[in-house]
């Protein structure tokens, strides 16, 4: 009779657990609430919530509870391993225009020019910072947030709690977007790195016409002049081509819990 009760209590808190562990991650990783000013609290109230809500939707399919301890670990990683993998999916999409930033801040001799991360409450350059929250505000306003939740919602269908296991696929996946964060943060960097390279070009050319000038002053000014006004004109084709782009980030995630076949 004990051992009957045990079982009737301890299925539904392997099934709330294994949700836990799986959109927990998704839910910290992603934009906003990686913000430091988000009080742990909060989001530890959010996940438990959501996990609550998801138990009795994903209760038909989920596994049995391990007899032993080493595969209920083992199970609980595996969860965790997807939702780390899902939420630093999503996550990339953020350090996509952070890495512009920092390109841009580094060609205008702009690194001693930093500013509080609300992400990670960090010191990070100002034009890294800027960025990273529009991309921020982009993925909210197209609603980034509710496609990532409900991709990882979507993953109970192919993994059922508990029944994570880890495909080589995932790899590919995760290559993928690695590079495309990369070639985003290239593309967004790019009207920038120019303009600045124009920016030395003037500079050098001041350098030799008029060589009285203090040019390290003179080109710092005009390199601070350049990058304001083309980040100024620039940043609605910024917006534009991370907007764009934001779809290939959220294929990967699709094609990550996509069924066989």
């Amino acid at each position: 009779m004990d051992d009957s009760i045990l079982n009737l209590l301890s299925q539904p808190l392997w099934v709330f657990l294994t949700a836990l562990a799986r959109i927990s991650p998704v839910l910290m990783l992603t934009p906003p609430m990686t913000s430091a000013s988000v009080p742990m609290r909060v989001r530890a109230v959010l996940a438990i919530a959501i996990a609550l809500m998801l138990t009795p939707l994903v209760w038909s399919r989920a596994t049995p509870i391990p007899s032993d301890l080493i595969h209920l670990l083992i199970g609980m990683a595996g969860e965790m391993l997807l939702g780390f993998l899902l939420g630093s999916i999503i996550l990339m999409t953020v350090v996509s225009l952070q890495l512009a930033g920092q390109s841009i801040g580094h060609l205008a001799g702009f690194e001693m020019a930093t500013a509080m991360d609300p992400s990670s409450n960090e010191d990070m350059p100002v034009v890294s910072n800027m960025l990273g929250l529009l991309a921020t505000a982009i993925l909210l306003l197209i609603g980034g947030h509710r496609e990532i939740m409900e991709c990882a919602i979507d993953s109970f269908t192919r993994y059922p709690a508990g029944g994570v296991y880890f495909e080589t696929h995932w790899l590919d996946e995760l290559e993928g977007v690695l590079t495309h964060t990369f070639v985003v943060g290239i593309r967004a960097a790019a009207p920038l790195a120019i303009a600045l390279l124009l920016s030395n070009v003037v500079t050098s050319l001041l350098a030799r016409t008029l060589p009285q000038l203090n040019v390290l002053s003179v080109g710092f000014n005009i390199n601070i002049g350049t990058m304001m006004v083309v980040l100024f004109v620039s940043t609605g084709s910024v917006a534009w081509v991370f907007q764009g782009e934001l779809v290939s980030w959220f294929d990967a995630c699709h094609r990550i819990i996509a069924p066989d076949g």
